[in-house]
């Protein structure tokens, strides 16, 4: 299908959902394809009103404008809004801006060049901006002006069509647009305008204005009766306007004014009602640019209005502009008055700022004194809005007045703490009055020093950083080490102490927009305290939070005195991991700290666990570094020293992997009523108490079958959540070898369905590692599922827990789960997780990765024959394998039945139960099996695997699953790297070959899957028939696959464009490719990717296909496929924002390409792009291509 019939289809499918008459749309491809008049047909369509449909009843209308905008068919998209204009008229905007989502300008001039008459733009653009209250802005007029200035014949059509707004919005900018002549035409519109605007002042006030007053107010406009305007206007502003229709009339009003003397006298009379409102409107809609406009500067003079409204509004809208200072100077010189009376008609900021001009005035001293009382009133303000009582106030009132002493004060400061209703709030008005303080005072004027005590002591760190802040034209707001600098000198000079100082240090690192910008910035203040004031500092210390107390700490280290270095070590047993990490990273990142090793020593004789614990990793830290082997050995001897006298399980755990101790025999234990005496000491059986352990099934001694006690078990439970790893406990798995493992298995997976029950707590994930060792083949299945789950609700983390647990686990099943995982998985988190398991076991097993997947293949029971039997007692049963790779069922009469049957009366209770649940699980075991090994043998084929011959005879022969798999598969033999010959496996376990001749197996030789690109035509084909005659299907596509080569012209190019323009489903298209192991390109705003890649480390080589693009979370879209490139693995750097590509260095030709990978590639691709039907055939415009 191509473009033209797609889009047709999706027209004629709105057409059918708009139950339009099936002549017309009979006649649709011909309208299309011009093949009849196109005013013929659209005289023929209905009237429709798209406002009068639901949402739901045009979807389709709209999916069709989106498809025809997604395409770019300038020819359709005319003639489809034409069709909707010609059914809907002002109507048919609903459709294009749910389309569009906001039919912007842009967009009007792409209808334009599409060949759509403007005024059908014109309407479509105005219909919904009209009523828009915050698109009333000059900004969105500028195409109203543009179309009028070219064509304004257009602009009165489309007044000619629409309601009564949108009609006199058009008429305004007609009447203002310069290059319209000023004709009778201009007369006429203008008076229009004039009419209407004066007409509209009942409904400005909704009706609920009296009469006698909107006559009134019509009279000033017709009139100019200033005295009349006197006398009402105080009635006029007891009652609300509409915020819209003011924008509306009286920002349009503002635009005609210099031609309208009645549109003047509106804006002259709304001005006095609401100078801010009036003014706002008037800058909105007039084509002005903020205080460097000479129209903005002198608004007083253009409209006519009182200065004072003109100063007081221009102060709140450019307060914080150097241009907008030097207008109000010239206007203070010019008006004193007005300027005076402006400064009455502020509040807050704007009126703080007025003032602040007024300071060089012979009325300063009055001027200053207001401004000490705005800010004493403004902290009263914030102090009551974070719920201080009135007592309190009144103290930090009379100390900002200067009537009190910080001394006598300081006491009740210190306990003051706000609450802080909104965290993010800052009083603007107070930041800007403490400048004005600072700029046109001095810095040591006694109001701003205590202002910044009482915000320092009060712990209001928001408003410490912005008064701390400067802009940088360069780099935008950053952070002054001098204002820092002189803050914390302000608190220094009032003596406030070590501890509040520290406290809003504290505050100031930890808050939200902590970096290094702040950091850097505060190091100054960091250092100064810290010399100055070390003792103190040190004994504050744990009144700050952990994040604090690592930067003071690291400050503290730096300054390498004895009392600081023992202040360090005081801190090793900090109940912080992020302090503990913080203090081992100070003392080994540099070797030169290793001078320090007795005081670490000393410390592995410390009371505190927490303590020993940090000694440990710092020696271990050094003992891998490259010092003298003295002091290695000393480390070491210390260390073992250490493990013989520890008691704490944890630290035990910890020295023995930092010694590298692994069995039971290398170590010296304490007995085991000892250690459980100790795991079990305090308060530590409380950290179980969520486990009801009193219901928990009972577990039996191997023994003499006696129920272990609870303490027991507990004690084992408490060994796994020592650790801080997911792993296997070394105690905890001794003790759990005296228990009956049937018990054990049950017991292990009902604290694995509390814990999950409980919401699968993160810091209780300990119990995954105890629940995969002990939970048998249950827990397999449990965990399985749950990791797909979590991974699917954004629980990455614990999902990647899970991945290690199941490895622990030791079942081929659950091996093979994680193996499954590590190939084929949409979450790479999680699939990273499984690798990083399997390579850790294969480490183990002194094997590499491919070959440990082979040995933890399987064989669910089944013997060499593929049989396997499942015992009731009374009676048994026979599940054969079959060639298809699945099941048959026969009782001893050899008779097939559909199913294992469900216990009954006659068969032993105990077998048969177990019986029956061993083969729900053995079933689900099955297909997982299968399925993964099918993943694996396509892999096989695709990475060119191989095998030697006796891993193969294992694998291949040995076990009956993959036997299966074996004898549907044609085979290669390769001799020192060589194709040898071909053959099959045949069912009786001979080998024969192409023409059926007995084949016999080389010695010393590989043996892999072979590829259609090895096998000649003539080979291909006899392969394909013997596979036919024997009725064998294949398990994976292997003679039949689909292999690309590359065609002359690729040879010298360095991208594959044979895809191009397919457009396919977002979902379908990443769900297909990350099954075969590619993963999302880098996401980018709003959570867009435009790539999905895969790199192949042996080759060195990554492919990258690049697409439209999707956003995560909502890719079920349709998106255009682009190019395909291959590059140097490893040289584009990928992850959440990050915007790299693949340079033109390491870019490779498509010739240099190995031909299996090159053809590989392309076969996941295409099977990934299998349901596209359409093609964008304009696609290369819509991308660059080098």
């Amino acid at each position: 299908m191509n473009m033209k019939e797609h889009l047709l289809n999706r027209i004629m499918d709105a057409l059918e959902e708009l139950n339009v008459s099936e002549n017309v749309i009979d006649k649709l491809e011909d309208y299309l394809e011009d093949a009849v008049d196109e005013n013929e047909f659209l005289n023929i369509l209905p009237d429709i009103k798209f406002y009068s449909i639901s949402d739901d009843n045009i979807k389709k209308t709209v999916h069709a404008l989106s498809s025809i905008k997604k395409y770019k068919n300038n020819d359709y998209m005319r003639k489809y809004i034409n069709m909707l204009f010609k059914m809907g008229g002002p109507s048919a905007s609903l459709i294009v801006n749910r389309a569009y989502y906001w039919f912007s300008e842009y967009n009007a001039k792409e209808f334009i060049a599409a060949g759509i008459e403007k005024y059908i733009v014109l309407v479509l653009y105005i219909e919904p901006l009209t009523y828009n209250f915050n698109k009333l802005e000059s900004k969105y007029f500028k195409i109203i002006y543009d179309i009028c200035s070219e064509t304004p014949e257009a602009l009165i059509k489309a007044a000619s069509l629409v309601k009564t707004n949108q009609k006199m919005l058009l008429y305004s900018i007609y009447c203002n647009c310069k290059m319209v002549e000023r004709d009778d035409t201009h007369k006429e519109l203008l008076k229009v305008v004039e009419d209407d605007f004066t007409d509209s002042i009942d409904n400005l006030y909704e009706n609920k204005m009296p009469e006698d007053l909107v006559k009134k107010i019509q009279d000033f406009i017709n009139k100019n009766d200033y005295k009349l305007l006197e006398s009402i206007i105080d009635k006029v502003k007891i009652y609300k306007f509409n915020d819209y229709l003011f924008k509306f009339l009286i920002g349009l009003s503002a635009l005609n004014a210099d031609k309208s003397a009645t549109l003047k006298k509106i804006f002259q009379f709304f001005t006095r009602v609401d100078f801010r409102f009036a003014l706002n409107s008037a800058y909105s809609i007039m084509s002005v640019t903020s205080c460097y406009s000479n129209t903005v500067n002198n608004f007083d003079m253009i409209f006519e209005i009182p200065s004072k409204y003109h100063i007081a509004w221009y102060a709140e809208k450019f307060s914080d502009n150097e241009n907008a200072a030097k207008e109000l100077n010239e206007k203070l010189k010019k008006d004193k008055k007005s300027f005076e009376d402006a400064i009455d008609l502020c509040e807050g900021s704007a009126k703080n700022y007025l003032i602040s001009f007024m300071l060089d005035d012979d009325k300063k001293l009055d001027y200053v004194k207001s401004l000490e009382n705005n800010c004493v009133n403004i902290f009263s303000k914030i102090l009551r809005e974070d719920e201080i009582n009135e007592g309190d106030i009144s103290i930090v009132e009379a100390f900002l007045n200067g009537t009190s002493s910080f001394e006598e004060v300081k006491n009740t400061l210190y306990l003051i703490n706000p609450k802080e209703a909104n965290y993010w709030r800052v009083n603007n008005e107070l930041i800007d009055l403490l400048s004005i303080l600072c700029k046109k005072i001095g810095e040591n004027v006694d109001i701003y020093e205590r202002s910044i005590v009482v915000l320092s002591v009060l712990k209001y760190q928001r408003y410490i950083l912005r008064l701390a802040s400067v802009y940088n034209k360069q780099s935008g707001n950053c952070y002054s080490k001098e204002k820092f600098q002189l803050i914390f000198d302000i608190l220094r000079k009032y003596n406030v102490s070590v501890n509040m100082k520290m406290q809003l240090i504290d505050k100031i690192l930890t808050n939200y927009d902590y970096g290094n910008r702040i950091a850097d910035a505060m190091t100054v203040v960091l250092k100064d305290i810290v010399i100055q004031d070390g003792d103190e500092v040190i004994q504050n210390i744990k009144n700050v939070s952990a994040d604090a107390r690592c930067i003071f700490i690291e400050y503290i280290f730096k300054i390498k005195s004895e009392d600081n270095i023992k202040a360090v070590l005081d801190e090793f047993g900090d109940s912080s991991k992020k302090v503990k990490e913080k203090i081992i990273e100070l003392f080994t990142n540099d070797l030169n700290n290793i001078c320090y090793m007795d005081n670490v020593l000393n410390k592995l004789k410390a009371q505190k666990q927490g303590e020993r614990e940090v000694a440990i990793k710092i020696l271990s830290k050094w003992h891998d570094k490259n010092i003298r082997e003295e002091r290695k050995k000393l480390i070491k001897d210390s260390l073992s020293y250490t493990l013989e006298v520890e008691k704490s399980q944890k630290i035990r755990t910890l020295l023995m992997e930092v010694l590298g101790i692994e069995q039971e025999g290398e170590e010296k234990e304490l007995k085991d009523d000892d250690l459980i005496k100790n795991l079990l000491k305090g308060n530590k059986k409380k950290s179980l108490s969520w486990l009801e352990f009193e219901s928990l099934p009972k577990v039996r001694l191997k023994e003499n079958d006696n129920y272990c006690e609870e303490d027991y078990l507990k004690a084992i439970l408490l060994c796994y959540s020592a650790s801080s790893n997911i792993g296997i406990s070394v105690d905890g798995d001794r003790f759990a070898e005296k228990l009956n493992e049937f018990d054990m298995k049950l017991f292990a997976n009902e604290v694995f369905d509390r814990w999950f029950e409980k919401g699968a707590e993160s810091k209780k994930r300990w119990v995954l590692g105890f629940s995969a060792v002990h939970g048998g083949d249950e827990i397999v299945v449990k965990l399985e599922k749950d990791i797909n789950n979590w991974a699917k609700n954004s629980r990455g983390a614990i999902a990647s827990e899970a991945v290690k647990a199941l490895a622990l686990n030791g079942s081929s099943s659950a091996l093979l789960i994680v193996d499954g995982i590590s190939r084929k998985f949409k979450y790479k988190q999680v699939k990273k997780a499984a690798s990083e398991a399997l390579d850790f076991a294969a480490e183990q097993m002194g094997v590499d990765r491919e070959e440990l997947s082979d040995k933890i293949v399987p064989n669910l029971g089944f013997d060499i024959n593929g049989e396997r039997i499942f015992d009731y007692g009374s009676r048994k049963f026979t599940v054969n394998l079959t060639p298809d790779l699945s099941i048959e069922v026969y009782d001893e009469n050899k008779k097939k039945l559909k199913n294992l049957p469900s216990p009954g009366k006659r068969d032993d209770e105990e077998k048969a139960k177990e019986a029956h649940s061993e083969f729900k699980t053995f079933k689900k075991q099955l297909k997982t099996t299968v399925s993964i090994q099918t993943t694996r043998m396509d892999l096989a084929l695709s990475n060119d695997r191989k095998w030697t011959k006796s891993a193969w005879m294992n694998l291949f022969v040995e076990n009956p699953i993959m036997h299966q798999f074996a004898i549907g598969l044609i085979w290669r033999i390769y001799k020192d790297s060589k194709l040898v010959d071909t053959f099959r496996y045949m069912e009786d376990g001979s080998f024969n070959t192409k023409d059926e001749d007995e084949f016999e197996m080389l010695d010393d030789c590989s043996i892999g899957l072979v590829h259609p690109l090895e096998l000649n035509d003539e080979d291909l084909a006899l392969w394909k028939e013997q596979l036919e005659n024997y009725e064998i299907v294949q398990p994976i596509e292997q003679l039949n696959r689909k292999t690309f080569a590359l065609t002359e012209k690729e040879k010298s190019m360095k991208y594959v464009d044979r895809f191009g323009g397919k457009i396919v489903n977002g979902l379908s298209l990443a769900g297909k490719l990350m099954s075969y192991g590619w993963y999302r390109g880098s996401v980018q705003d709003a959570g867009g990717y435009y790539e999905l890649y895969k790199e192949d480390k042996n080759l060195g080589i990554g492919v990258e296909l690049r697409f439209e693009g999707l956003y995560v979370g909502d890719e079920n879209e349709d998106t255009t496929i682009y190019i395909l490139r291959f590059y140097n693995s490893g040289t584009v750097e990928r992850g959440s924002y990050i915007y790299d590509e693949i340079k033109e260095e390491h870019l490779l030709s498509l010739s240099k390409v190995p031909e299996k990978y090159f053809s590989e590639t392309l076969y996941q691709v295409d099977n990934a792009l299998s349901s596209s039907t359409t093609v964008n055939e304009n696609w290369r415009k819509e991308i660059k291509i080098d």
